[in-house]
């Protein structure tokens, strides 16, 4: 009796699995070559040159997006976090919320922009084995146009992946929507405006 239970336990997670690679091909946008592996020339030889420049997309990032539909959220209900953008003598003041220490080995995040133009959202943590810290996520509404040196926090994949030149970079659809992946440990995430005066961010 108990070897048929273990079985339609693993039939039941291989369902889960299943239909969660459905979920995250059908509503994940293509990513560019460079999220797929190291650049290549037309012949598929590695290009040297652009290798030098070259980073592979964050495993935390990935995570996120496969875990999204089956991990628990990290708040039962939305927290809206608003940071102001300094300039001259004024500092930013990033908007915080502490995330305590949990029993569960990974938490999801859910990160949406619900005003201002343009935010980096950083999840602060310390890191553990095969953990990333700390995690930045960028944040802005499908065709946003935003200025490369206002996201440059959001590092150089994320950027390539939506140059159009003239140091512009046109946001994709559900770049307003996004997931951090949250450690047993807890930690802070903290929000701060991109190239305007205040942004808020709902955290669920």
């Amino acid at each position: 009796m108990k070897v048929v239970i273990i079985v339609l336990i693993l039939v039941v997670i291989g369902f889960v699995v299943a239909i969660g690679m459905a979920v995250y091909r059908a509503t994940t946008p293509p990513a560019p070559p460079s999220a797929h592996g190291p650049p290549t020339k037309s012949n598929g030889e590695i290009d040297d040159d652009a290798l030098a420049s070259w980073e592979p997309p964050p495993m935390a990032a990935i995570m996120g997006r496969l875990s999204r539909p089956f991990a628990p959220k990290l708040l039962k209900t939305p927290v809206e976090i608003s940071g102001q953008a300094g300039s001259g003598l004024e500092a930013d003041k990033p908007g915080q919320l502490a995330v305590a220490p949990a029993d569960k080995a990974m938490r999801i995040a859910r990160l949406r922009l619900v005003a201002g133009r343009a935010a980096i959202a950083t999840y602060h943590c310390v890191a553990g084995k095969g953990e990333t810290c700390d995690q930045v996520v960028c944040l802005c509404p499908q065709d946003a146009v935003v200025a490369a040196d206002d996201a440059e926090a959001c590092g150089d994949p994320w950027r390539k992946a939506r140059s159009i030149g003239d140091d512009k970079l046109r946001c994709r659809k559900n770049d307003d929507d996004v997931s951090a992946v949250i450690y047993r440990t807890g930690g802070a995430i903290s929000v701060v405006p991109m190239g305007g005066e205040t942004a808020t961010v709902s955290i669920r």
